[in-house]
């Protein structure tokens, strides 16, 4: 009934946001009272003052790069979850996590020298970019791992419920480091339903499962906290980086490869070493997972590329709509109420925010190249730092929290 209710909330605001952006996007009100079109062109004025010059827009390239590169994750992501499932026998994963990661990386590895070779750019990475990937690669490893104990630890809906926080996060981790990422009101109104509509649809389906001990909650919390921060630095990597995109996701999956590796070899992984390092690849679906999660390493560079982060997170909010329809179909699951609400709000808001927010923000942008620079505000700059301090303040005593339970 709760979730039910959440999800009904945020469908109200789904209605209220899409109203009044259809109103700005239909008309926009001049400065002597009279309306002019605002369609996708940028409009004629009915009357408009001779002596201020009027500046086209740029149209808006249709279909959208950013649109391609999410679908694509999509379809990519939602066949990987769907073959982890069904690798799995009686309930368990019958083979090492970090050697099929490791193989992963290897794959993904040998596709990018590929697409390096056939391509035209040849510049090399600098060295800065190197050591910026050997953090995300150890990053990467170790948060793989650690999704994997949490799946051992708590229920799959908690975990995902735990993930739901990941593109608010996101966002908020963008605004704190990067003074040039910026987002207009809209975005956060669907950074806010969004969360709520991933807390419905997953709370639930799991609603009689919700206890977790401490150890794996506090986990849960690091891990969405380097998934974010991660995500982050990754995109803007991969977006400022001078060599090619292939050129960097060489650097990436190198290192992850070694990575994988050390932690298969000395038993640092959510399966211990107790297994060969091809023990249980004779299951067909175990390959279907190894190809699925190298293609998907791919179209998430590219998301990173010619998106950004939140992107990303977008695309994990619609598969686990999609994710919602095959559990019937394949795995008997049922329908409730409260779930399909909750997947309706993550499907109207991802529609708003590619059709509404992002065009919106463009033409922010396009606004704000008219005007003369202008810096952030001293008020600005201190909530992002106090921001920044909070959540890090909070991520450090989760961290030493865990470490009580070791020491």
């Amino acid at each position: 009934m709760t979730y039910g209710l959440l999800g009904f909330i945020s469908f109200g605001f789904i209605a209220l946001v899409s109203r009044q952006a259809v109103l700005n996007a239909e008309v926009e009100e001049d400065k002597d009272g009279e309306y002019t079109d605002a369609g996708l062109n940028g409009g004629n004025p009915k009357h408009a003052n001779n002596d201020v010059p009027i500046v086209e827009a740029e149209p808006v390239p249709h279909p959208s790069t950013k649109l391609i590169a999410f679908f694509g994750l999509v379809l990519v992501q939602g066949a990987h979850v769907l073959f982890f499932r069904l690798s799995q026998i009686g309930g368990r994963y019958h083979y090492n996590t970090a050697s099929a990661i490791a193989v992963t990386e290897a794959i993904k590895f040998v596709m990018s020298a590929g697409f390096y070779y056939w391509g035209s750019e040849r510049m090399l990475p600098s060295l800065k970019v190197i050591l910026s990937y050997t953090i995300c690669a150890m990053a990467y490893a170790i948060n793989n791992q650690l999704a994997m104990y949490l799946l051992t630890s708590m229920s799959t809906g908690v975990f995902q419920m735990g993930k739901s926080a990941a593109p608010i996060l996101t966002a908020l981790t963008m605004w704190i480091f990067y003074e040039d990422e910026k987002f207009n009101k809209l975005q956060g109104v669907c950074f806010i339903v969004l969360t709520l509509g991933l807390v419905t649809l997953f709370g639930a389906q799991n609603s009689g499962s919700m206890a977790v001990q401490d150890l794996p909650l506090a986990w849960l919390i690091i891990s969405v906290s380097v998934t974010a921060v991660t995500s982050v630095y990754n995109a803007r990597v991969l977006q400022r980086g001078a060599c090619s995109m292939h050129m960097q996701n060489m650097c990436l999956y190198s290192q992850g490869f070694v990575f994988n590796l050390i932690m298969y070899f000395t038993g640092i992984n959510a399966t211990g070493n107790s297994s060969g390092f091809f023990d249980g690849y004779s299951n067909v679906f175990v390959l279907f997972v190894l190809l699925s999660q190298s293609f998907m390493g791919l179209a998430i560079s590219a998301v990173y590329k010619y998106g950004d982060a939140i992107i990303k997170c977008l695309a994990a909010s619609l598969q686990a709509c999609v994710l919602l329809v095959l559990d019937v179909m394949l795995f008997k699951y049922h329908f409730s109420l409260a779930a399909m609400t909750g997947a309706g709000v993550v499907i109207a808001t991802t529609y708003i925010y590619f059709a509404v927010a992002l065009p919106m923000l463009k033409q922010e942008q396009e606004e704000a190249m008219l005007k003369p620079p202008e810096g952030q505000s001293m008020c600005t700059k201190t909530m992002r730092a106090a921001t920044g301090v909070t959540f890090g303040a909070a991520l450090a005593g989760t961290a030493a929290y865990v470490a009580t339970f070791y020491v």
